[in-house]
């Protein structure tokens, strides 16, 4: 009966250390395939970080090329509205020194006709004649003086 006790008693250690190398082989088989798929989690995630700034870096330019587009088709309007300012402005002033050139030949034509006034009679006005040529009546030739008067030739 010894002996059928040592052989149960061995064959119980057997089969533990049987059991025990399963487990353990069966804890690094799982330890494995946990480090193969987090290794793929990762790798996936990777991947898809990476499409991601791909797609942010594709956004990022046509953005900016719009901005580009925009800022010059900003400029050009600025420049036509600068271009059309500078126009009217130049217009404006033409405007003015012919106004102002009209309005001094008037009062000039009005102090000479004034003048001729003078010598013709009071009340008495009448067109310009041309310069240098002799007035109507008065048998004298005249020009215009460094002020616009009329002066005796």
């Amino acid at each position: 009966m010894w002996m059928l006790d040592e052989q149960v008693k061995q064959g119980t250690q057997v089969l533990e250390a049987q059991v025990k190398h399963q487990k353990e082989y069966l804890l690094g088989q799982a330890d494995q395939q946990k480090k193969q798929f987090i290794m793929q989690i990762d790798m996936e995630v990777k991947q898809q970080q990476m499409a991601l700034d791909q797609q942010r870096m594709e956004q990022l330019m046509a953005l900016q090329q719009q901005a580009a587009q925009q800022k010059a088709a900003l400029e050009q309007q600025a420049m036509q509205l600068s271009m059309e300012y500078q126009q009217k402005k130049a217009e404006e002033l033409m405007q003015k020194q012919q106004f102002d050139m009209e309005k001094k030949q008037q009062e000039m034509q009005m102090k000479m006709q004034e003048e001729m006034a003078k010598f013709q009679g009071v009340g008495q006005l009448f067109t310009s004649p041309a310069l240098g040529t002799a007035m109507p009546g008065a048998g004298q030739t005249y020009t215009y003086g460094p002020n616009g008067e009329l002066v005796p030739k």
